[in-house]
């Protein structure tokens, strides 16, 4: 081989290994980031919304011996025969106890409380409820609970705002599958009166009771999917359905593929117009997230990211709903 040809060769190698050693050696290297989710506690949004539903309780000092009426402050009356209580144990109880009366009227106290209007069907399914007013009423004697003896009830006049509605019935609350989740159970309404402008019924249950109906709308249902922002999920978000121009305020319990969904429990109307309000609790402080929508048939809606409030912006936020 020539020599010149040879060192021309030997040279372009030298120059081909010197650039690829040189970019091998100067490409910098990339970091994978991995997304992160944000520091949201669902334990942290429901010990805010039971401090809401424990601030809202009413106490009232009654003679268990001789009975007494009282009269929470939006117009829910009750009253109490004389020795309608006994111990959880069956024990006999005599002087005076504790009441404790907590009235919901309104969407912003349905969510600031933690109290869906979700009732249970006849084939275990759920389906949303017209509420004419809930209330939570316990009794308590030395710290210790009581519940009614046997054959007792009392009497509730709960006020119908716009006057009575022919459908309304009685509903108890029961626990769903997780503890705090409220769900309500049609009772006997066969003593449930509507007249004038208040309901009028007896009860043989204390803690959660209801004047509600089951949601009817003769629309074409379709299950609903909602995807939250980045991050979030049933672990760390709690998801509303706000019925406009309706004192209904449904649940989204289910999550899976990535949103969360109605099915299986139950199916909504399409054409509906709503407003999704989702609450996050991040770092001590609601984040939230209001949006207004039609269902259309296989209706999925997209959360934007979440804004923080103060308690009074999120009680403003929700009073203002429709």
């Amino acid at each position: 081989m020539n020599i010149k040809l040879k060192i021309g060769f030997i040279a372009i190698a030298g120059v081909l290994a010197f650039t690829a050693c040189k970019k091998k050696d100067t490409t910098p290297s990339v970091p994978v980031v991995q997304p992160t989710s944000p520091s949201a506690s669902l334990t942290d949004l429901k010990n805010f919304l039971k401090a809401n539903l424990d601030g809202a309780a009413q106490t009232f000092t009654v003679n268990e011996d001789a009975g007494q009426t009282i009269t929470g402050s939006k117009g829910t009356v009750v009253t109490i025969s004389p020795n309608s209580f006994q111990t959880l144990s069956g024990g006999a109880v005599t002087g005076n106890i504790t009441v404790k009366l907590v009235e919901i009227f309104d969407k912003k106290d349905m969510i600031m409380m933690n109290a869906a209007t979700m009732g249970r069907w006849w084939d275990g399914s759920m389906k949303p409820l017209v509420s004419g007013g809930e209330f939570r009423i316990t009794a308590t004697q030395n710290g210790q609970a009581l519940k009614l003896a046997p054959g007792m009830q009392f009497q509730a006049n709960v006020p119908a705002a716009g006057g009575v509605d022919p459908n309304m019935g009685l509903f108890y609350g029961e626990n769903g599958s997780n503890p705090d989740t409220l769900v309500w159970t049609p009772a006997d309404s066969a003593l449930f009166i509507g007249q004038g402008n208040q309901y009028t019924f007896w009860s043989d249950s204390m803690n959660w009771v209801n004047c509600d109906y089951f949601y009817n709308n003769p629309n074409p249902q379709t299950v609903v999917q909602v995807t939250p922002p980045a991050g979030f999920d049933n672990s760390n978000l709690l998801l509303f359905i706000s019925f406009d121009g309706i004192n209904t305020i449904a649940s989204m319990y289910h999550f899976a593929g990535g949103n969360f969904t109605t099915a299986p429990s139950y199916t909504l109307p399409i054409g509906m117009n709503v407003h999704f309000v989702a609450i996050a609790m991040i770092n001590g402080n609601p984040h939230v997230a209001i949006v207004p929508a039609t269902f259309a048939n296989n209706h999925v809606e997209v959360l934007p990211a979440l804004t923080q409030m103060t308690t009074a912006q999120l009680a403003a936020a929700l009073n203002a709903l429709p």
